[in-house]
């Protein structure tokens, strides 16, 4: 017997989704009518504070989450902040999911995802700051940009003679 057809979720459904989390003071704006926007005030404990944190969602594309405020690299104080990937986009865009793993997909809901592993992330991110140790777990995302044949790693060890 054959396997039913998956079923990716439109950008009407996902709306619906994020939008049953009955957060207080999240917004949802359509983009162009290709992609949804939900801004969310997220806190990882009742002693956190407030993260303002917008999460993109497009039809057949992953999708994304940044925190907008607070800057995290301020408050990182210069150093690298773990789990992170590189972005054109205002904030800091999470790394929450190993992609290659499949650890998501199209057929779940982003309201048992990508909202509580945010909140998770941001848990992990305030112990990062106060002991500069990740207890998250994972696998860091690596900048695969070469330059002249040499790795990004490589240039910053040999920036340091």
């Amino acid at each position: 017997m054959a396997k039913p057809p998956r079923q990716f979720a439109n950008l009407a459904m996902r709306a619906i989704d994020v939008e049953n989390i009955n957060l207080p003071g999240a917004e949802r704006r359509f983009l162009s009518g290709r992609a949804v926007m939900y801004r969310l005030p997220l806190s990882p404990s009742p002693a956190s504070r407030i993260y303002t944190c917008e999460l993109l969602v497009w039809p057949r594309r992953r999708p994304e989450m940044h925190v907008i405020s607070p800057d995290l690299q301020e408050l990182a104080e210069g150093r690298a902040i773990p789990h992170i990937y590189p972005t054109d986009r205002q904030g800091t865009r999470l790394c929450l999911y190993l992609p290659r793993l499949n650890e998501w997909q199209p057929e779940m809901r982003l309201s048992e995802t990508f909202v509580p592993w945010t909140l998770e992330w941001l848990w992990y991110f305030e112990v990062w700051l106060a002991t500069d140790v990740w207890e998250g777990g994972g696998e860091h995302p690596q900048d695969r940009r070469r330059r002249y044949g040499v790795s990004k790693s490589k240039r910053d060890r040999n920036s340091d003679d």
